[in-house]
Formats: structure tokens, C-alpha cells, sequence
């Protein structure tokens, strides 16, 4: 490791500063359209983010390997947790997306739909869930169904 000058610090401290205040995991929401209550019970979702769906490999001269950007990725997956509550909340929202297609569109937001700096538009989301695993021993811990989030987002474009 370095040992910076106290300048170096305080200009690096500062610079960091000027870009603002970071974001924190827990400041966003997921509305589902058509389930709106089920943003109260939404632990975790994922969040899109723009990204190359990866790297387009090929030769060149002298059997050099090279590399260039794939398409965009539009169509992303991550974790997913919702809590259940005592009347099966959780358990008849999936039953019912299940109802209505397994599909579903959603947005989510930085901050609450009231109060928000960004918001994104998911089309054509699909929950894969994990089967629960209920413990008589754990009187402490909430129950939470996981599962992952298959969503295809292109940007608000």
C-alpha cells in the first residue's frame, strides 16, 4: 500500500465528494403493475443496469485472438425476496401471476413512486422461486420466499 501526502488525500476526499452522495441499496422500490401492494413486502429485486451481453471473440493475422462488444444486454436476471406474511400474501401473488400468465411489467424506482430521482420500466418479467424451507426450530427470523427475476429492460428507450 502507498502513503499518500495529506494533499493527495484531501484532493482525493474531495473529488469524491463533488461526484455526491452515494446511493444506498435499501432506497428503491419495485411497483408491479396490477400488485401494487406487493411493494410493502419486496425485500430485494435487481436492478438493470446497461451492460454488452458479452464479448464477441475471433482471429486476426497470425492467429491473434481479439475481442469486440456483443449486443446489449436487454434481457437481465438477478435475486428476488418477498416476504410472506400470516395470511399468505407472497403465496397468492405468485398463484395469481401464475392466473394471469407468469408474466408481468414493472417499475422501479430510486426513492418511493412519490419521491424518486430515477425510475426504470421492466417488461415481460418472470419469477423462478425457490422452494421454502420452513424450520420449527427458528422462532426469529422472518419467512422470506427467494427466488430470481428474469426482466428485459431497455432503458426507459
Amino acid at each position: 500500500m502507498t502513503v499518500s501526502s495529506l494533499a493527495v488525500l484531501s484532493r482525493t476526499f474531495q473529488n469524491t465528494n463533488d461526484i455526491g452522495a452515494k446511493a444506498v441499496q435499501a432506497d428503491a422500490t419495485m411497483v408491479i403493475e396490477g400488485f401494487e401492494d406487493m411493494m410493502l413486502l419486496c425485500k430485494q429485486f435487481p436492478w438493470g443496469v446497461a451492460t454488452s451481453g458479452g464479448v464477441v471473440e475471433y482471429f486476426g493475422p497470425l492467429g491473434q485472438k481479439m475481442g469486440q462488444p456483443g449486443q446489449v444486454k436487454t434481457m437481465q436476471e438477478g435475486p428476488i425476496q418477498i416476504y410472506e406474511t400470516r395470511k399468505n400474501h407472497a403465496g397468492e401473488f405468485l398463484k395469481n401471476l401464475i392466473a394471469a400468465g407468469g408474466e408481468f411489467n414493472c417499475t422501479v424506482y430510486a426513492g418511493r413512486p412519490d419521491d424518486y430521482t430515477k425510475k426504470e420500466d421492466y417488461k415481460k418479467c418472470m419469477l423462478v422461486m425457490d422452494t421454502p424451507d420452513r424450520d420449527w426450530e427458528n422462532d426469529m427470523q422472518t419467512f422470506v420466499l427467494a427466488g430470481t427475476m428474469t426482466f428485459h429492460w431497455f432503458g426507459n428507450q
